[in-house]
């Protein structure tokens, strides 16, 4: 096999930071961010590699073969869809290419955490709709865009305030945004990077990946800080880079793989290792976890950000769709694509729809700006 290895300086820099931030419940909780910065050899295959030495060591969580061959039986016989279609009914109207990845840029920047130790979620109701957790941030940011306020320019990110994003994040519920301090500042490290490094343009940003998500996920990984989602697991450090596959992936499925969103290796995506998922993953006897780690999350605890419970979860996740791409792919006509993305678009909307039937299956807990 021949591997080609990309290497991207990073520096050497780990930033350990510990924030007390408020809780849906108005009690002080210490959130401890790490974002782990340093030179590695970024390989296109790093995060399927890093899931599959996860998935060979884990002790909380294991993958269900027959699980594995059974959901794949499942996704045979439903239409697997290239995503942004079922995710963009909130996109606001009439902006051109370069808004539209702006406007993408915005929203999967902002894309982590949006769980709550209470029944009731962040809420934003808009276009007569009530819309909870991730839509809610949504179409928070398109309430604000039909308000007049160019939430998705580059430049509004360096300026954006707390108070002003507030505003546009009030719920109508009494839980609010988690994390909005975090929230804050990485708009504004986001804005004041793309306008020194990008000239402030995500345009720019996204054509000088060259046609390649691996490149594009790279210059997301070294450029941006809260981008570089990975974690150390037994001695070695893995990746998950969730956010940044994420972007690839909206790009390519909104530009319908051409122009800006052409890409030759989409198919080096991986899931997108959240919490939503893998709770589908365990709904659909795929995932398993140890009686410790079930009567833990039943109990509602909170898994540190880099414990090793919660990497286990994300690793084997990504590891398991890997598998029920591949049986897919076996079965599916030639040259037919079958990608992660697609998979990981089905089973985050089927749990978001089927959540009533999935409470026996709880999601995990981590506070953290990286999903």
């Amino acid at each position: 096999h021949v591997h080609i290895l990309f290497w991207f300086s990073f520096g050497i820099a780990v930033i350990s930071t510990a924030v007390w931030v408020r809780d849906h419940h108005s009690k002080a909780i210490k959130v401890e961010q790490q974002l782990a910065m340093a030179s590695t050899a970024y390989s296109p295959f790093s995060v399927a590699a890093s899931a599959e030495f996860i998935a060979s060591q884990s002790q909380s969580v294991s993958i269900n073969q027959n699980g594995v061959k059974n959901a794949a039986a499942r996704l045979q016989s439903v239409p697997l869809h290239s995503g942004f279609g079922a995710r963009d009914a909130l996109e606001p109207l009439g902006l051109d290419d370069n808004a539209v990845l702006e406007w993408i840029f915005l929203v999967d920047t902002m894309n982590f955490c949006f769980w709550s130790d209470e029944p009731t979620l962040f809420t934003v109701e808009y276009r007569e709709q009530t819309w909870t957790g991730y839509r809610a941030m949504v179409a928070a940011f398109a309430k604000a865009v039909e308000a007049g306020i160019p939430v998705y320019r580059p430049a509004y990110f360096r300026e954006a305030t707390y108070n002003q994003l507030s505003s546009i994040f009030a719920s109508t519920t009494h839980v609010t945004i988690p994390l909005l301090n975090e929230r804050v500042k990485i708009l504004h490290e986001t804005g004041r990077v793309l306008d020194e490094r990008f000239s402030g343009s995500v345009k720019q940003l996204v054509a000088a990946a060259r046609g390649s998500v691996q490149k594009l996920i790279g210059l997301l990984t070294q450029n941006f800080s809260s981008y570089c989602d990975v974690a150390y697991y037994k001695g070695r450090q893995v990746h998950f880079l969730k956010r940044a596959q994420i972007f690839a992936a909206d790009v390519w499925s909104r530009f319908g793989g051409k122009g800006i969103g052409e890409f030759d290796d989409i198919d080096s995506i991986t899931m997108f290792a959240d919490y939503r998922v893998p709770q589908c993953l365990c709904y659909l006897g795929v995932l398993e976890y140890s009686p410790e780690l079930s009567r833990r999350l039943r109990a509602g605890g909170h898994l540190p950000v880099g414990s090793e419970e919660e990497v286990e979860i994300r690793g084997c996740s990504i590891a398991a769709v890997e598998r029920i791409r591949s049986l897919l792919s076996a079965k599916s006509p030639r040259g037919q694509l079958v990608t992660s993305a697609q998979i990981d678009f089905y089973l985050w909307n089927f749990a978001k729809t089927h959540s009533n039937e999935m409470e026996d299956y709880p999601i995990h807990r981590t506070l953290t700006v990286f999903y």
